[in-house]
């Protein structure tokens, strides 16, 4: 296996991150309990699957239970012709009713859905919601979300580690492994489309990020584990950010998104991010706003989330659909020019320099996300300097217009938190940016009147 590889943040100047074209929060589309996918199909329908029942069915004794049916809208969100869909295969009250906790969506190379419900493993026609095939790989024993090579191949794994992450045909009959015993938890597996690069999103493990497999000749070869990205080291191979990979989706534009969600360390990534192939896996671009740890009652939707759990993009690619699980939301948001790869990347957390295969971070300030967010009509951003400094913190809407200077002369090396007071703002996303002897970072922060 290779050594660990590093992500190469570079320093991103005012002029690309703020008059870039952004993410823009549009609406709630669907409250729901714990949605744990979203995916948008050919014809622009949106299917979303729940870990929570949301629906019943009557079985042939005449019998109510709930199930855990694919609700499918059209996109002013009402409910589509063909939804919700109920059953797997043969479409009756019987062993392939989805009553197992759903574990991820995704499309194969004809548009239909991929299913994971629990250890079942569905494909569903797209256009009218039956069920074409199933494979079980190991019973009572939890699935992966799905991914697709542009020949039809799937690969599937499960979330505990111990197990195998498996091939399959177009049918879903057993082809082949990627590997016998995987380790680690995941919830979602990517492939690219000639089937050599394979990725797994690990959780809980230690070392997270992404985890990436590479074999010569694809679904026809042998898989080795060649490397991990994301996830920040220092150049004692110490955790400096990790990146949980709790979903991994492909964007339209041939970028990897990568969930994170609020149960990680301080300096962990927390929310979504878009990792470029093409520039090592650098981020170069997010999407909404991280609202923190989860608290029963706390603010939902809005355009902020707490556990990102599937991204799906319409056929045009300028909407994003994304699911909050702890949040029992599915969010709407729109970009007229998404990016893609060779995009400027941009600067999470202090910038890391590559010195051959060493880290050094070059920051010697941090910048820390606002309190509360969202926010009305206060909040407070702190921020630490480790030595005097002339320090500049501005706050800028979204198309680029300075509406605010916080602070603006030189300070002493400690911790400060400052406050911005939004009253006669319009409600929105805005950027507030920390200057720091030349040095800069910058954050997102949500209004709600």
């Amino acid at each position: 296996m290779k050594k660990l590889v590093t992500l190469s943040f570079v320093l991103l100047c005012l002029a690309t991150f703020v008059w870039a074209q952004v993410w823009v929060y549009d609406s709630d589309f669907k409250t729901i309990s714990q949605p744990h996918s979203v995916v948008v199909d050919k014809e622009g329908k949106i299917w979303i699957c729940t870990y929570a029942n949301n629906d019943s069915i009557q079985t042939a004794e005449g019998v109510w239970k709930k199930v855990k049916a694919l609700k499918v809208y059209n996109p002013d969100g009402t409910d589509a012709a063909i939804g919700p869909v109920k059953c797997g295969v043969f479409g009756s009250a019987g062993a392939d009713t989805f009553f197992n906790a759903s574990r991820g969506m995704s499309t194969d190379k004809d548009g239909n859905i991929l299913y994971s419900a629990y250890d079942e493993l569905f494909k569903i026609n797209y256009q009218t919601g039956e069920g074409m095939a199933k494979a079980v790989p190991k019973a009572a024993t939890s699935l992966t979300e799905a991914a697709c090579t542009d020949d039809g191949y799937i690969i599937v794994a499960h979330v505990a580690g111990g197990n195998p992450v498996y091939i399959y045909d177009s049918d879903l009959n057993l082809y082949s492994f990627v590997e016998d015993t995987n380790l680690g938890l995941q919830r979602s597996v990517l492939v690219s489309g000639d089937g050599k690069h394979v990725y797994l999103g690990k959780i809980y493990s230690g070392c997270n990020g992404v985890v990436e497999y590479y074999g010569a000749d694809g679904v026809d070869g042998e898989y080795a584990r060649v490397d991990t990205f994301g996830t920040v080291f220092d150049d004692t191979g110490a955790v400096v950010h990790n990146m949980w990979g709790q979903c991994l989706d492909w964007g339209p534009n041939g970028l990897m998104w990568v969930g994170t969600y609020w149960d990680v360390g301080v300096n962990d990534f927390t929310g979504w991010y878009a990792l470029d192939p093409t520039q090592n896996w650098a981020i170069v671009d997010t999407i909404g706003h991280s609202l923190g740890k989860y608290v029963a009652g706390g603010p939902v939707g809005g355009g902020g989330f707490y556990s990102p759990r599937g991204i799906s993009w319409t056929p045009d690619g300028n909407t994003a659909y994304i699911a909050d699980f702890d949040g029992g939301v599915v969010m709407k948001f729109t970009n007229a020019a998404p990016k893609g790869p060779g995009s400027a990347p941009i600067e999470i957390f202090p910038v890391g320099i590559r010195e051959g295969d060493k880290l050094t971070i070059a920051f010697d300030f941090t910048l820390r996300q606002n309190y509360p967010n969202p926010f009305n009509p206060t909040t407070t951003i702190p921020f630490e300097i480790k030595n005097e400094n002339l320090v500049k913190l501005t706050i800028y809407d979204m198309l680029g217009r300075e509406v605010a200077t916080i602070v603006n002369e030189k300070l002493p090396a400690g911790s400060y938190n400052y406050k911005f007071d939004a009253s006669g703002l319009a409600s929105g996303m805005y950027i507030y940016r920390l200057d720091v002897n030349g040095q800069q970072a910058a954050k997102n922060m949500m209004y709600i009147k």
